[in-house]
């Protein structure tokens, strides 16, 4: 890059939400875009690791279901605007954007249509995946839409070091005085080793969470809170900050969260069991059980493991899934554990809450 770069629209981060928005401008043929990636491979982001699916709509669904489902897991301090803009307008345009524009391959039945499964905190079944895999075949479709535009700069390998806000970085020091405004970024050039400048109309924050500040965490190194870190300089309100996700199973290996164990596993049937083989989802959430909200069932496990005290509880999917579908169905999970010599078709799976995307 440049040590001056002048765009329409720069785009921080290349995950789900970057690369969409990106795509998404890059349709006006007179609009630059520059999308920004710290790694070489601008796919590598939260996005890439997502592994059970994404909200569709099935076949017995709603959008009020959906609301409703959303409100409850969220303890009713969802935004209800967003919830209904999303429960609206989500799925069509999921379907516009990623099945007919994108061509994502999604799961199909046997006679051709696509396979909607139930996740945890979902009444019904509406959530769509590629395998146990969705997330890197969404990004990769993505990335690859990206790179066929003329209009979009997609640089890897530079991170944002802070946005470009007049009222702290002019010369003139009375611009402090002025309303807020943010024409661009400080951009690191990891190649290069020097800080360049990238000026644009408007920039999109799209960096990703804060999860990597956990211990126990599914997040990739990139996942710093950078973003929010750049916002908060540059004067935006921060709300809900405390609101971090915890992922009830991650794969627990000598004190470590390894990866994700997507709760697909469960909604396909596996159980969580404590260090002496017995369940204790009913215990806690009588009504789900296993099938609870993300933040019941990592708060559960995680007083089952204060009650017992061991380091991590099981998921058994051996118990309630043949070998044959596990194979089908999960493979890389399959692959990944076995790498710990747990075999999951064989074995139980240690799993810890993590802190996740």
């Amino acid at each position: 890059m440049d040590e001056l770069l002048v765009t329409d629209v720069l785009v921080i981060g290349c995950g789900i939400a970057g690369a969409t928005a990106a795509l998404r401008l890059a349709e006006a043929p007179d609009v630059r875009v520059c999308v920004i990636s710290h790694n070489s491979n601008p796919a590598e982001s939260n996005t890439l690791y997502a592994q059970g699916g994404i909200i569709g709509r099935g076949p017995l669904d709603s959008p009020e279901l959906l609301v409703k489902d959303l409100q409850t897991a969220g303890d009713r301090l969802n935004n209800p605007v967003a919830v209904d803009l999303l429960a609206r307008e989500g799925p069509p345009l999921l379907r516009h954007l990623l099945i007919d524009r994108l061509q994502v391959p999604f799961a199909l039945t046997p006679t051709g249509e696509l396979e909607y499964i139930r996740e945890a905190a979902h009444s019904t079944e509406r959530i769509l995946h590629v395998g146990d895999a969705t997330g890197r075949a969404i990004e990769e479709r993505l990335v690859a839409a990206l790179r066929a535009q003329p209009n979009v700069t997609v640089l890897c390998r530079h991170t944002a070091v802070d946005l470009l806000t007049p009222a702290h970085h002019a010369r003139n020091r009375l611009a402090v005085y002025e309303p807020l405004s943010c024409v661009g970024a400080y951009v690191f050039d990891q190649d290069t080793g020097k800080v360049g400048t990238i000026l644009a109309r408007k920039v999109i924050l799209a960096t990703g969470g804060l999860g990597r500040i956990f211990l126990h965490t599914t997040n990739p190194p990139g996942a710093r809170g950078d973003g929010l870190a750049m916002a908060y300089r540059a004067g935006a309100r921060i709300i809900n900050a405390e609101f971090v996700q915890f992922h009830p199973t991650a794969f627990y290996y000598r004190g470590n969260a390894e990866f994700l164990i997507s709760e697909a596993l469960r909604g396909a049937g596996g159980r969580l069991l404590n260090a002496a083989g017995e369940p204790f989802m009913a215990r806690y959430a009588p009504e789900w059980k296993d099938l609870a909200p993300r933040d019941e069932v990592a708060r559960s496990i995680h007083e089952e493991m204060l009650h017992t005290g061991a380091n991590c509880v099981y998921l058994d999917l051996k118990s309630y899934l043949p070998r044959d579908q596990i194979l089908s169905h999960f493979p890389t999970i399959y692959e990944a554990c076995l790498r710990y010599g747990v075999d999951i078709t064989r074995d139980m799976i240690p799993v810890v809450p993590a802190a996740h995307y």
